[in-house]
């Protein structure tokens, strides 16, 4: 039967994209073996790809044709694809693989928005690459918050696809469709919540030390971390 893709109760019409994005059964239906066969992929990878994943879809794609968006000056195209889960664990490394070959075979012009479909659950995910200037050293997967499938939503916002990516990326990974310095944001978070943590840990062993020399250190230390979390919480609000 005719209609368009869909990854588990997801589509491109549940997840609010325009119809005109929507790939069409069976063109989008992504054979898992393309992404390992007759590559240099290691034999955990494979796995994970046999294991963790049951199927791979187009669920839509993103362009000026289809949506009116121009392109920007380095995305021609934004492809929704997604992942339906075999296990609980975020197939991060099947992402980061296709990301990656995506990005080297389109000349680095085309971005991927991921859908993780987990029963009736759906996580975003997306990958950046590194980006040195703004204090990101190196390129990972990041995935939003898992949502009910019929509540997750895809908003285009932008004058181009460049500034539409951004806004997608913002939204996945800081919960903000503002699509300005997305990487040092980033940054700033992952800082934000080593601190927090640190500050925690600190704050424990404090409470349990008796001896008082070393309570002294740990205040100090606290109180520096505390200063530091401060900070970088008052550059955030800059950004």
């Amino acid at each position: 039967m005719s209609g368009i893709e869909s990854c588990g109760p997801v589509t491109a019409l549940t997840l609010g994209l325009p119809s005109t994005t929507a790939v069409m059964h069976p063109r989008g239906r992504l054979a898992k073996e393309r992404f390992y066969t007759n590559t240099k992929v290691g034999k955990r990878l494979r796995q994970h790809f046999i294991e963790d994943i049951d199927s791979i879809t187009m669920l839509a794609v993103i362009r000026e044709q289809e949506t009116g968006i121009p392109a920007g000056p380095f995305t021609n195209e934004i492809n929704v694809i997604g992942l339906e889960q075999s296990t609980e664990h975020p197939p991060l490394e099947v992402m980061e693989h296709i990301a990656c070959t995506r990005d080297e075979l389109t000349h680095h012009r085309s971005r991927i928005l991921f859908v993780c479909v987990n029963g009736s659950m759906t996580r975003f995910a997306v990958f950046r690459n590194a980006n040195v200037a703004e204090g990101l050293m190196e390129g990972s997967v990041h995935m939003g918050e898992p949502v009910e499938c019929e509540s997750a939503l895809i908003r285009l916002s932008g004058t181009n696809l460049d500034t539409v990516w951004e806004s997608l990326c913002a939204e996945t990974i800081l919960s903000s469709s503002d699509p300005t310095r997305v990487d040092r944001r980033i940054v700033s978070r992952t800082r934000i919540m080593r601190l927090i943590k640190e500050i925690d840990q600190l704050e424990r062993r404090h409470a349990r030390t008796v001896q008082i020399g070393q309570r002294n250190r740990l205040w100090d230390d606290l109180q520096a971390k505390r200063h530091e979390l401060e900070q970088e919480q008052q550059q955030g609000e800059t950004l």
